[in-house]
This record gives structure tokens, C-alpha cells and sequence, in this order.
């Protein structure tokens, strides 16, 4: 007699699962909690590849130092098809993403970098001329040349 193969969801996690493990682990790092930052609410959408993505926006003061100090250290959850990037491309907004069992996982939040303007050239002050002197600048070295006749 044949067993039946276990479900699915035994097998290969389902998105809620993966929503579920990333935002256990989440609450869980000390330094996320040290710094302030949490989950908003997930959302769901397709991906250009046409997987699964889900996203949260972090939210805090640190939310930057919160993923890049999450994104360190993701083993716990499990292994993962992609490496955690980050993505500075959308104007405004730093992204976290990574991919794990067909799904990709994007946590973001709003850049709070401040925008530098470029540096303004220094404007050299005009050369002074120097005060007029007794002494020429130049020493007289043009003698005419006396040519001795014997």
C-alpha cells in the first residue's frame, strides 16, 4: 500500500508562511526592536518575472539601519534563492529584496538620506597688484657689452 504524498504546504512554504516567518523574525532581531523599526501591513502583487511578491513598508526613525542590520544576518530564515539586495533605483525609496521558495520578499521604506547639492566652486579672490617700491622688480643684468680694442 502507497502513502500519499504530504500536502503541499509541507513541502514548500506557502506566501502567508513566508509573510508569517519574515515578520516573526522581524520582531524578534534586538536590534529592529533597539531601533524602532516594524512592519506595516503586507501587501500582494505579481513581480516582473511573474512570481509572487509581497511587500512592507518599514516604519520607524532607523528604518534604513533596521534592514541593512536584518538583512545581515537572514539565515534564520531558511535558505533563500536569492541574496538580500539593496535597491536605491526607485527616486525616494531604499528596498530590501530578496527571494525565497518562488516568492519575492520586499521590505522598503522611505529614503531619509539628506540630498547633497553640489559643491559650489571656490571663487579665487582677484591678484592684488603689489605696492610700488623704490626697488625695480628685476635686477639689470642687460650691460652693453664693451669690446676692448688694442
Amino acid at each position: 500500500m502507497f502513502l500519499s504524498a504530504p500536502p503541499p504546504s509541507l513541502l514548500q512554504p506557502t506566501v502567508g508562511d513566508i509573510k508569517a516567518e519574515t515578520a516573526r523574525v522581524w520582531a524578534g532581531r534586538d536590534a529592529t526592536k533597539r531601533l524602532g523599526a516594524h512592519l506595516a501591513p503586507w501587501t500582494d502583487s505579481t513581480a516582473a518575472d511573474g512570481a509572487p511578491m509581497v511587500s512592507a513598508r518599514v516604519l520607524g526613525q532607523h528604518a534604513e539601519e533596521a534592514m541593512r542590520l536584518f538583512a545581515n544576518g537572514l539565515d534564520p530564515l531558511g535558505p533563500v534563492e536569492r541574496c538580500p539586495l539593496v535597491d536605491y533605483s526607485e527616486p525616494g525609496v531604499v528596498a530590501l529584496t530578496w527571494r525565497r521558495a518562488g516568492v519575492w520578499v520586499r521590505l522598503w521604506a522611505t529614503d531619509t538620506a539628506p540630498v547633497t547639492q553640489a559643491p559650489t566652486p571656490l571663487v579665487m579672490p582677484a591678484r592684488v597688484a603689489p605696492l610700488p617700491s623704490g626697488r625695480l622688480l628685476y635686477r639689470r643684468n642687460n650691460r652693453p657689452t664693451t669690446t676692448k680694442e688694442n
